[in-house]
């Protein structure tokens, strides 16, 4: 036993030791300048939109080539063609069946006065409903309950959002959370494509600019990378609407696709 002991220690001991050893070496290591030369990001992301990082050196092949970084930016715009309305119905009562039965039936009448004005069944979804307690001020008891049941409708003609917005308040809409204006999906493409043109004649612009100025000679472009940005316009309008009122005036505006583009220019 007192032979196993020895040997247990024996091996503790030589364990600290190459812990120390070991995280001694990595203390002492220090990368040197050389090993650090060539390691970097294809791109070179510059931290600021339309700025330029160069004087970097690559390896292609057997050759090393310097490297210039350009950032280019596009936009296109255009109206907005199509609006996503959510608008719902929210009731309330001391039993949850009885306020279930109310709720449907507004709703019912809500969803009715909006297929009146030529929308398919396709163009509505439900996107929430629940029944919740309602308690006291003391939270102790149970008083009733409230029933919210929310859909989203398509609108594709923006001449009938004001349109769609009175016959559901008219109809008993009491919740409606807003309207966003979106581009379709045909519209977005070549509003997309554009401004890759744009972004990419931004760049080579700016290419061009520097070589010219700096008597440098652009050799070809090493890497491509991109980001796009698709933007919908939200329109807040106010819960409760009053059902005596005139038509809800609605102005859509204009909507814009971005493209950034970076790229990488190899130059002598």
């Amino acid at each position: 036993m007192k032979k196993m002991e020895m040997k247990r220690q024996y091996l503790y001991v030589v364990a600290i030791c190459l812990s120390i050893i070991l995280s001694a070496a990595i203390i002492a290591y220090r990368p040197q300048p050389s090993q650090l030369k060539d390691f970097r990001f294809v791109t070179g992301i510059p931290t600021a939109q339309g700025a330029t990082s160069s004087g970097q050196t690559i390896q292609l092949g057997d050759e090393q080539v310097k490297t210039i970084s350009l950032t280019g930016y596009g936009s296109a715009s255009a109206q907005a063609n199509e609006a996503t309305l959510t608008v719902g119905v929210q009731t309330e009562g001391p039993d949850a069946s009885e306020a279930v039965e109310e709720n449907a039936k507004s709703m019912t009448a809500v969803i009715n006065a909006i297929k009146e004005l030529g929308l398919s069944e396709d163009e509505l979804k439900t996107v929430s409903y629940g029944v919740s307690p309602i308690y006291d001020n003391d939270w102790n008891r149970v008083t009733g309950y409230r029933v919210v049941n929310m859909i989203q409708v398509e609108i594709s003609n923006l001449d009938l959002v004001g349109d769609v917005i009175d016959a559901a308040s008219g109809a008993g809409a009491n919740r409606i959370n807003g309207v966003s204006f979106e581009l379709s999906e045909d519209v977005a493409e070549k509003l997309k494509l554009d401004a890759y043109r744009e972004a990419l004649n931004d760049a080579s612009t700016k290419a061009e600019v520097i070589a010219e100025t700096l008597a440098i000679e652009l050799t070809g472009v090493y890497s491509v990378s991109e980001n796009v940005y698709y933007p919908i316009r939200p329109y807040a309008i106010a819960e409760g609407i009053s059902y005596d009122r005139a038509p809800t005036p609605i102005i859509e505006g204009s909507l814009s696709v971005s493209v950034t583009v970076q790229i990488v220019y190899t130059f002598q």
